[in-house]
This record gives C-alpha cells, sequence and structure tokens, in this order.
C-alpha cells in the first residue's frame, strides 16, 4: 500500500531539493496513513514540502498581496489542477478550470520554511499570510468563506468526501489488485465502501479482498508485474540477504522504473501495455539469469554512500559483466564475489519456495535444461511475469 499511495501522490526526486525529501516524504507522508483514512493523506501530502516543490505550490501567491514580489508574484495552478486531476477527483470529476483557478487561490500562502519562519514543526511546513487570497470563494459550487489556511482544510474536506473521489480511488485498488480493467460492480461497491466509512482505506480493502471478484479464478495472476515488483518478489523469492542494493536500482533504471524516478505527476502505470514489450523481456530475463548464477554482489559490504544521482540513475550494474557506473563508479575489485564465491541459486528448493503454479509447457521447458539455467527459467517464466 505504501507503493500503491506513493504512486498515487507521486514526486520525483529528480527535481531540484527534492532529491533530499522523498524518503522523509515516503516516511512521514504515506506510510504512516497508507491503511487510514483517505483524508489523512491528502492532509499530509499537502502540506509536505516535498509535494510543495515538485507541484510548485511553494511559489503560489495572490498577485496582490503584500507577500508577492520576486518569485512570490503570482498564482501557481499546477497542485491545484493535480490535487484534483490525479489525487481526488478524477479527470472526469466533474470540476472546471475556474475550480482550478479558485483551489489555487485557497493555497495560496500553502509553502515550507524558509530562515526565519516558524513551520509545524516537523516536516517544515508553512502558511504565509502575506501571500495568501482572502477573498471568499466558490469552490466546486461549495461557498469558503475568506480566511487563512483554514479554507484549504475545507477545500480538503470537500475534496475528500466527494463520490467522484470515492469512484476514482476505488478504480485505482480495483485495478492494482485485480485487473487493468477491473469489473464495474467491484468498483460500484469500493465506491460505496468509501463513502459510508468517510474514506477508510482499511475498509475498503477488506470489502475488495472479500469480493467475488478478488476470488474468481479469470483474475487470478491477471496483473503483469511492474518492474518494481518483478525484481523484488524475484529477489525475495530466493531468500537472499540484501546488504547491497545498488544492482536492484540498477536493475530498475534499465527496466524503466527508477526508484522515486517517474518525471510526471500520474506515476508509474501498473497494467500490462505499458510494461509488456520485447526489449523490457529481454533486459528481465537478463537480471535473472544473473541472480540465478550469484553474480549479483548483493551480499558486497557496500561502503559507498548514497546520493541523489543514485536514486535518479543507477546504472546499469544488473545485466552487464562490469559494474563501473556513471552514477557511483567503479566497485573496488576485492568487493566483488570471485568465481570460487559463486552460489547459485538451487533451483529444487526455489521451486518449492513458489509452488506448482507452472504451467506445463513452463515444466517441461525448465525439466529440458542443464541444471545450472532451471533457476533463471523459473524465475524469467511467463508465470512469473504476473501477480
Amino acid at each position: 500500500m505504501v507503493d500503491f499511495w506513493y504512486n498515487h501522490f507521486n514526486v520525483y526526486a529528480g527535481k531540484g531539493v527534492d532529491s533530499l525529501l522523498v524518503g522523509a516524504y515516503e516516511q512521514q507522508a504515506i506510510r504512516p496513513y497508507a491503511l487510514g483514512r483517505f483524508r489523512d493523506l491528502l492532509e499530509t501530502t499537502a502540506h509536505h514540502p516535498a509535494m510543495l516543490f515538485y507541484l510548485d505550490n511553494w511559489q503560489n501567491t495572490a498577485p496582490n498581496s503584500p507577500g508577492a514580489r520576486g518569485r512570490f508574484k503570482g498564482l501557481n495552478e499546477n497542485y491545484a489542477r493535480e490535487l484534483m486531476e490525479l489525487h481526488t477527483l478524477g479527470v472526469d470529476g466533474g470540476y472546471s478550470q475556474q475550480d482550478v483557478i479558485t483551489l489555487a487561490k485557497i493555497f495560496t500562502g500553502w509553502s515550507f520554511r524558509r530562515v526565519g519562519q516558524t513551520t509545524d514543526g516537523m516536516t517544515g511546513f508553512y502558511f504565509d499570510p502575506k501571500r495568501h487570497d482572502s477573498s471568499d470563494k466558490i469552490f466546486l459550487g461549495y461557498r469558503i468563506q475568506g480566511g487563512g489556511i483554514e479554507e484549504g482544510e475545507k477545500a480538503l474536506d470537500i475534496l475528500a468526501k466527494s463520490p467522484a473521489t470515492a469512484r476514482h480511488i476505488s478504480y485505482e485498488l480495483a485495478q492494482y489488485f485485480v485487473a487493468d480493467t477491473p469489473p464495474k460492480p467491484l468498483v460500484d461497491r469500493l465506491t460505496h465502501q468509501y463513502l459510508a466509512t468517510d474514506g477508510n482505506i482499511r475498509a475498503v480493502l477488506k470489502t475488495l479482498f472479500q469480493s467475488a471478484e478478488f476470488w474468481q479464478t479469470q483474475y487470478y495472476s491477471a496483473k503483469f508485474k511492474t518492474p518494481y515488483q518483478f525484481v523484488v518478489s524475484a529477489v525475495r523469492a530466493t531468500g537472499m540477504p540484501v546488504t547491497n542494493g545498488r544492482p536492484l536500482l540498477g536493475t530498475l533504471q534499465q527496466l524503466g522504473m527508477p526508484l522515486y524516478g517517474c518525471l510526471t505527476p500520474d506515476g508509474y502505470k501498473n497494467t500490462q501495455a505499458v510494461w509488456l514489450n520485447p526489449d523490457a523481456m529481454t533486459r528481465r530475463l537478463s537480471f535473472v539469469t544473473a541472480l540465478a548464477s550469484g553474480r549479483l554482489p548483493l551480499q558486497m559490504v557496500d561502503t559507498q554512500p548514497f546520493s541523489s544521482s543514485v536514486l535518479a540513475s543507477a546504472g546499469a550494474v544488473a545485466v552487464t559483466p562490469s559494474i563501473q557506473t556513471p552514477a557511483t563508479g567503479s566497485i573496488p575489485a576485492q568487493s566483488l564475489p570471485q568465481p570460487s564465491q559463486l552460489q547459485p541459486l538451487d533451483a529444487t528448493q526455489l521451486a518449492a519456495t513458489l509452488g506448482n503454479r507452472f504451467s506445463v509447457k513452463t515444466q517441461q521447458a525448465i525439466a529440458t535444461s542443464p541444471p545450472q539455467l532451471r533457476a533463471a527459467l523459473l524465475l524469467g517464466s511467463p508465470e512469473f511475469m504476473y501477480k
């Protein structure tokens, strides 16, 4: 659920100071609320400097306010638009361009700490009343009395309680857990549960996991794994302890899903059409071949500090013989596993871990292959590509 919600409220690590903020953003704004109330997620993400910087609301200023000067001299609609289009109502959520402008006015002055300013004491959020538009407003048909920060809280209340938001979130959850095109009756029931419980995420998930659709055989293994899900599930299946994450970061980079690396605010897609293609399959197979043979230095003692460039571009460490990377430089040769130290995966043990969920064709291909290739074939099988 942390993966789901971070992607829903995506922040790109490659934008300026966000390279320093994304870890705190996930820890402070996403993880504690992943199974709570959706309204709380709206609150924490709206207040966090990572989001305020990424979608430019930290510069959002009422044009004629006392604080309008320098870079703070006008409305910025970016956050207001994405808050409605992506985070809450959805693209067909029934809002107008005027609602976007009004919401931008509501969030004027929502920024983060600069020298000499007090904050909320944890994340660095700061509300600047000198840059706020304090006029009365009409937002989505609701009258919001002019004031200060409470205007934004009222807007978040309206958005969180909207039936359009309930349907948008319900559709995304059903798509994430059941099918790329989720069944409408399931989305309808999730929407009803969201509205009946005031956006209780745990209650909505309980309805989802107890639904007939979730347990129908036609939806079993119907979801193609994203690169993140594929890499993590492959390593977890091996039971191998990981003390060096750089090869995994490099693999995600090669597979087109670098950690915290989605440039656009809509986040990474989780549908098969995006991730299933010949080049991606070749890279996945190269990764599991290296993993199964024991050639990935996942248990190497890594003494090099991680940097923002590692998050944005970890380099091609997973599928090439060399691990010289533009982001991290070369890893000392003495740290690499030597040929005598390589420990290929036990295919029999791996098969027992994964269970008998392979087709007859896959089982025959594995059985007739050289023993040293069988573990890689298990992890590279069509069945393992789905969850």
